[in-house]
This record gives C-alpha cells, structure tokens and sequence, in this order.
C-alpha cells in the first residue's frame, strides 16, 4: 500500500522505517524546511526503543546512551538525602531521532511540507499539503504531535487537558564547568524536591552524539505547580510574541521568560542546579497536558505517538511507546490481510488504546506522589 506519515519526528520515522521494512510505499511529510536538530532535551531509552534501534540499525545501548550510576536526592544546601544504586541509560532526543534519520532512504521524506487536510474516498484517500499540492493514499499516518491538526479534524471539540503544572527544561554542555563545579552531578541521576516543584539532572550525548568525558551535556528538568493559567500562557508567548499551544522550543523563550526563569531558580534551586540554569543558553518550556484521542483512528487515517495520547514525562516512555506504536501498526498491516484497510486500522486502535491505558494512569500517580498537578488529574 502507499502511506502518508504527517510529521518526521520520532513516531513518523518509526512508524516509515517499521512500514517499510514490510514492503509498504511509505513517505514522510515533515512541516520544518530541515532535519529536526536540536529541538529536544534528554530522554531515558528504555528497552523497547532500544531493541527498535538493535533490530533497524545495530545501534546499540553503549553507543547512544550515557548510564547512570546512582540516584541521589539532595537538600537546598546540596547535601545528599537519599542515595541508591541507578542504572538508567540516559540519552537524548537528538541523538535518537539522528540513529532513525540514519535507517531512513532520504528520498522516503521531503522537508518543508505539511499534511493539512485530507477527503477519504472509496478506494483511499486524498492528502493536501500546504503548498497546494495534493498526493493521494492509502492510509494517512498521524505523527504530526500533541497539537495535531489531523487530530482536531476527525474530533473538532476534543481539547487536551492542562494537568497543572509546567516543566522548565534545559540543555549545557559539560564543558561550561570546570570537574569540581559538576563533580557531584557526573554519572548520577541528581533530584531536589520540595513541596509544588521537583528539580532533576543527568548528562547525555553531545550533540555530535560523543559520548566522552567533557564532551557531553547535562539535561535538567524543572517541573512547578502552575495555579496561574495567564502565566503560563506568559512563558508559551516566544521572543516574536507568537503565543504556543504547549511548549516553546529552544531558543524561542522570550527575555523575560528567561529573566523570571533565573530569578526563581535563585530563589528555590540548590547552588549546583543554579550554576546549570544560569549556564543555559537556550532553556525551554513546556506545559504539561494529558492528550488522548477519543479514537486512534477512524476510517484509512491512524493516529500514533502524542498524535494519539500524551502521557506523561515521568513514565519515562514517550519514545518507547513511538516504537511500540509503529510496530504494532505494521504488524496489524501485515497479519490481517483477510480484512479491509479501515477494520484493521479500527482493530489496531483498539488494542493500542488498551494498551496505553497502564502509562496513562501511572504518570499521573507519579506526579501526584512528587506534588505536582491537580488533584483530580
């Protein structure tokens, strides 16, 4: 079959290289004008991602990850609460979404176009792109994000939810300190927490994806209860006052963001993780919201990644779940030949839809547990 994905990032290449390997016609239609480096902070690999990339490209733990040794949780002053054995690899959105770039045949995605809509018809389906041009389908593959257009066409009141608090988030390299100034935060998984707002920090890839010493990053999070709805649409307003639906990206946080930004972390983070703040030079912001689609799809058009459901960051599994998604995608494409396109679509989305269910429950536990969000989230 031919098959559109609408979005390049880590769902729609899994989802093209998971389809393709199958024999299917696939392309990607990714909105940005060039590959999406640098847009992204540090995520855990966990083993599902990580046998994705075993079973495409041989990209093995050792060569995408920085392992983590301990867990430690440290007091205003810096001093260790609680410390225990960690091993958690530790890499980077960039350094992920590079090894599945590396898999793909550059000619299966072309830059700088976007899926904005799209008419079904009896035997496929009509895809526009914004530049006029329309391409016609089989199947349209939604991996376009939390803010998915494809999404709010097939449900058009449908509106994620915030979950009441935001994360700060940010990326320095090792190399800003001198080895005694980050001594205590090498090769651990670093966290302050008190009541409203949890401070983490661990080191991942450069952005060249070195894994040496002194050549790395320190990727810190900073998640705070946010009770003031115009604030946070404050912080979602970038430095063109262009106001987001979820996040601003690096290098788009207005000044004054950044300014109040600092000032809080003087205010409420230990020296060490103000040294990592101060030392950022493109932080960004994210609200937290809970996103999941009343259905993973409806006739030839499928909804995967945070297109679907967004769950929350503490599962550590937005990236596995990508992976997961995409095999279970051309697994259902490739197994149930006997019946028509839009059944086994409808199958797949019942069964994904369970099958996040687990995550879907467990992050808002976790963050119930640290402090952070609404109550009757």
């Amino acid at each position: 079959m031919k098959i559109v994905i609408a979005g390049g990032s880590i769902a729609g290449l899994s989802s093209a290289l998971t389809l393709g390997c199958i024999g299917h016609d696939v392309h990607v239609y990714e909105r940005s004008d060039v590959p999406l480096r640098g847009k992204g902070g540090g995520v855990a690999v966990l083993r599902h991602m990580m046998k994705f990339l075993e079973q495409h490209g041989h990209y093995t733990q050792h060569m995408i990850s920085v392992p983590t040794i301990m867990r430690r949780r440290i007091d205003i002053n810096g001093d260790v609460l609680t410390e225990e054995p960690e091993k958690l690899p530790f890499s980077s959105w960039d350094t992920v979404y590079r090894s599945l770039c590396a898999m793909l045949p550059k000619d299966r995605i072309s830059y700088g176009q976007e899926v904005v809509g799209f008419t079904e018809h009896d035997k496929g389906i009509e895809i526009d792109l914004d530049r006029g041009e329309s391409v016609s389908a089989d199947i349209l593959v939604a991996a376009d994000g939390i803010g998915s257009r494809t999404r709010a066409k097939l449900f058009p009141n449908y509106e994620s939810r915030f979950a009441g608090y935001v994360a700060w988030r940010g990326i320095v390299d090792e190399s800003a300190f001198s080895p005694q100034e980050v001594e205590a935060l090498v090769n651990n998984f670093t966290m302050f927490r008190d009541p409203g707002h949890m401070f983490m920090a661990f080191l991942i890839p450069g952005l060249d994806g070195s894994l040496a010493p002194g050549r790395r990053r320190f990727n810190w999070l900073w998640y705070r209860n946010e009770a003031d709805v115009a604030a946070m649409h404050r912080h979602l307003t970038d430095d063109h006052g262009h106001q987001h639906h979820a996040s601003i990206s690096p290098g788009h946080l207005s000044t004054e963001s950044f300014e109040e930004l600092c000032e809080l972390a003087t205010r409420h983070l230990p020296v060490t993780f103000q040294q990592l703040v101060r030392e950022t030079r493109a932080p960004f912001f994210q609200s937290i919201f809970d996103a999941l689609s009343p259905s993973f799809s409806v006739g030839r058009v499928a909804l995967i990644g945070d297109a679907a459901c967004t769950v929350r960051p503490h599962t550590a599994s937005g990236t596995s779940k990508a992976a997961d998604d995409a095999v279970a995608l051309a697994e259902a494409l490739s197994s149930n030949t006997e019946f028509h396109v839009e059944q086994v679509l409808a199958l797949w989305a019942a069964s994904r839809r369970e099958a996040v269910g687990r995550l879907l429950v467990k992050g808002p536990e976790l963050a119930a547990s640290f402090g952070l969000g609404s109550t009757d989230t």
